[in-house]
């Protein structure tokens, strides 16, 4: 791969490449550089020691905004940040959300396991999800009595798993509800009633037998219909939010994670293909807000903090809330002219001096490229090619740069507000 394709491949599976992942990855191979993305190496399990008391402490003092904290620090920070950023998927795929929820123990127990199988077994995810007290919370869904089932149980599987819009379900979603009857969720803990399960034949998914919860992660996972959303899914996801492939290229990945059951497998499919590196992919993802500032604390090493997490959520897209059921909003929701002037707010907190963004930003900056700042600006942030709109504006805070002396800080702040806030850079 050249600069430019590590640059591109960085963006998509951990918001941006840093300077060291542009140099030690170009002239690899994508599957080279993917093993690399997704191996636990002992610097991944040092970084996890030294994070998973800090997300303990906060689940123990139902800290919230602490947890969104520390998982904002997955995403810029981990050594496997694709690990992180999947987990961002599936959080998105099954619709968690932490208010949803309402119990921080639970939602910190499920999102644990997503991170565990992000990558892994695609048999295991849905059983992971489906069967954990969280998933009947986040569908206000409780109490699932025999004779009452919750509708909602089933309308939520089948709308996240299996693709189904509403005027689909028919009676598969009151059949799904029945699977999960005699299901309570009583302070926090699951308590299953075996005088309240539904133990009559269901018909699920074209199979007719007495189906109880625990056989619907199975029926899913060997579901073809739910292995091709699931790749069109990972598709949006990593390559396009508005133009998708054919059923030819979406086969292969989706047939991995019915047959053999690899995420990764299926992930790496879509990263290592010509279609994936084309000019029709490149630069087609609008970053939503928690996006763009992850690519540019990642690009700059800075320092993630409350204030900034806090920030995002007060722009539309809280990290551990996904909008709805279906996800967050659609990213061009995100560009609104408000959202815009958000932004660029946003982004002239995270260059300043303000410690309560972090603070030192372009002070870091200019310690660590001192002459050369700008080139390395250019490379992490626009794939070398200054956009036209901001060229003249560039030139000028590229001379003022190399004529200064005491003044370089500013300028450079400058310089990465001028990058951060154009066009190029809210593209992914």
């Amino acid at each position: 791969m050249s600069r430019r394709d590590v640059a591109h491949l960085l963006r998509r599976v951990a918001a941006n490449p840093t300077a060291e992942e542009l140099d030690g990855f170009s002239g690899q191979l994508p599957d080279a550089v993917f093993l690399l993305l997704t191996e636990e190496s002992p610097r991944y399990h040092e970084f996890e020691a030294e994070l998973r008391p800090l997300e303990e402490a906060a689940v123990r003092s139902n800290a919230a905004n602490a947890y969104r904290t520390w998982f904002m620090w997955r995403l810029v920070l981990s050594p496997c940040p694709l690990r992180e950023w999947m987990t961002v998927f599936w959080l998105e795929y099954f619709g968690l959300g932490i208010e949803r929820v309402a119990d921080l123990a639970l939602f910190d127990d499920v999102v644990r396991s997503m991170r565990r199988l992000a990558l892994g077994d695609y048999h295991e995810l849905p059983a992971a999800v489906l069967l954990h007290p969280a998933f009947l919370l986040n569908v206000r869904a409780p109490l699932n009595y025999r004779s009452d089932p919750s509708e909602q149980v089933g309308a939520a599987i089948l709308r996240t798993c299996l693709g189904y819009r509403e005027q689909d379900f028919s009676a598969q979603a009151g059949e799904l509800a029945r699977a999960f009857s005699g299901r309570f969720i009583n302070r926090g803990r699951l308590r299953v009633s075996e005088f309240e399960r539904d133990t009559g034949e269901k018909t699920i998914l074209g199979r007719s037998k007495a189906f109880e919860a625990e056989d619907i992660p199975r029926l899913i996972a060997e579901d073809a219909r739910a292995a091709s959303w699931t790749a069109r899914r990972l598709y949006r996801w990593f390559c396009c939010d508005t133009r998708m492939p054919s059923e030819e290229f979406l086969s292969p990945p989706a047939e991995q994670l019915r047959q053999n059951g690899s995420v990764a497998a299926a992930v790496r499919l879509i990263l290592s293909s010509q279609w994936f590196f084309s000019e029709a992919v490149r630069r087609q993802k609008l970053r939503r807000p928690v996006e763009f500032a992850a690519a540019l604390l990642r690009a700059l090493k800075g320092r993630i903090t409350l204030r900034t997490v806090t920030e995002l959520t007060a722009m539309g897209q809280d990290i551990l809330q996904p909008t709805t059921l279906d996800g967050w909003s659609e990213a061009g929701n995100y560009f609104s002219p408000l959202a815009l002037i958000q932004r660029m707010n946003l982004a002239a907190k995270l260059v300043g001096t303000d410690e309560n963004f972090g603070g030192g930003l372009a002070r870091g900056a200019v310690e660590t490229w001192g002459d050369d700042l700008p080139n390395a600006l250019t490379d992490l942030m626009t794939d070398q090619a200054i956009p036209v709109e901001i060229g003249s504006r560039w030139e000028d805070l590229r001379a003022r740069y190399a004529a200064s002396s005491g003044d370089r800080e500013r300028v450079a702040a400058a310089m990465i507000y001028l990058l951060a806030v154009s066009p190029v850079f809210q593209t992914a």
